[in-house]
């Protein structure tokens, strides 16, 4: 998305604390029916300032915000409360005092927390609280509050962009904007990494960073999960999230793949395991895609002669059988003169998809070590763009 979109698109929905994570239509009720003896200790201490309700209860929610009720307390003469219990898992739960006032919270298990509240509703004020012991939860409050004061920027940023008809004014507008972007990924950022892989932790990680700006991030969250044996819902969930969304995207593994070229070459990534590769994603019907093989074969030439840089020029995406795919390439290369490719031949896609190619040419720079380094979409618009930015990406100038 360009720094234009992004100041003339408005800003979608409201932040909640409880609706901030919802990755599938499957629900976290569902770990309600495994309750073992590794239920987690929860103990909440409160105390409120009116006697407006009598019970007050501890409700575990789904991803619908359907409450579920874990326990109760009456509220004594003294106006206190208090939980004493177990959770079967880190999950979104709220006190709910029957309807009057209803506080948020996100459980890791094992919390000590103390809340002071209003306890009622009134026509005039929100009712307020207060709350003691749980570090994380004030860490996460924090990060939600620069969020929201970085949201009501950028919309201050829209509406002046709107009004704006000097394109001199909007550039400046456009300035200011990714400075504050920038200023405020670099203020939230570590304060994520603080969380470490506490559930707060992984609620902020999922809602305020992306796996196109933060997929090494999110990448080592989900391998601290995995080390750590957390297999909780949200867990889970984060995990099978990250390692979808992060397909293709730079700084994760790239996909390993087994296929052959038109000369009946066996072609396997990781035997090229400290080598520079290059790879194109092409088909014959792809105008785009042949606009870029001068460039491509300029840059392939230049590393001729160089043992650890390997181009692979891969055929995907045909329109036809797939029992006619390979004499259909070998005719195309043969009437164009591209015998240079000597293309590898993704017959069925699944290389494709597994490096999460939604459009084409698509190129990727694997390093040494078997990481996607760089990846990019479309035709550059001329071969000397091509070239510049495949000698860019091998020797890193």
């Amino acid at each position: 998305m360009t720094i234009k979109n992004r100041l003339t698109k408005s800003l979608s929905g409201t932040l909640f604390l409880i609706s901030l994570f919802s990755f599938s239509c499957s629900s976290q009720d569902n770990a309600e029916n495994s309750k073992t003896a590794n239920q987690l200790s929860l103990i909440i201490k409160g105390t409120l300032k009116s006697k407006a309700v009598d019970i007050v209860y501890l409700e575990r929610m789904n991803e619908r915000n359907i409450p579920t009720r874990v326990d109760s307390s009456k509220v004594n003469n003294a106006l206190n409360f208090s939980f004493n219990t177990k959770v079967p898992e880190p999950g979104i739960y709220q006190v709910n005092m029957e309807g009057q006032q209803v506080i948020g919270l996100i459980i890791d298990g094992g919390e000590n927390i103390t809340i002071e509240a209003d306890g009622e509703a009134s026509p005039d004020k929100m009712p307020q609280f207060t709350i003691t012991g749980a570090p994380n939860i004030d860490k996460f409050n924090i990060i939600m509050t620069e969020v929201q004061n970085f949201s009501k920027l950028r919309q201050s940023l829209e509406e002046e962009f709107k009004l704006a008809k000097n394109p001199k004014d909007q550039d400046e507008l456009r300035q200011q904007y990714q400075i504050s972007f920038n200023n405020h990924r670099e203020t939230i950022k570590p304060m994520i990494a603080q969380l470490g892989t506490s559930l707060p932790g992984i609620i902020a990680a999922n809602n305020f960073l992306t796996p196109e700006m933060d997929g090494e991030f999110l990448n080592e969250l989900k391998d601290k999960l995995n080390a750590e044996g957390k297999t909780h819902y949200f867990a889970k969930l984060f995990t099978q999230t990250i390692a979808s969304q992060s397909i293709g995207q730079e700084g994760t593994v790239a996909p390993d793949f087994d296929l052959v070229n038109l000369k009946g070459e066996k072609v396997k990534l990781s035997e090229m395991r400290g080598k520079t590769v290059i790879i194109d994603f092409w088909a014959t019907w792809c105008g785009p895609c042949i606009k870029s093989f001068p460039g491509m074969k300029q840059a392939k030439d230049k590393f001729a002669n160089n043992k650890d840089v390997e181009f692979l020029f891969i055929n995907t995406f045909e329109r036809v059988p797939e029992e006619q795919w390979k004499g259909h390439v070998q005719d195309f290369v043969s009437k164009r003169g591209f015998e240079y490719l000597n293309p590898t031949l993704d017959i069925g896609n699944n290389t494709a998809m597994a490096y999460g190619v939604e459009g084409i040419p698509a190129k990727f720079c694997i390093d040494p070590k078997g990481n996607i380094k760089h990846k990019s979409t479309g035709f550059m618009g001329s071969s000397e763009a091509v070239y510049a930015e495949m000698v860019e990406w091998v020797e890193g100038k």
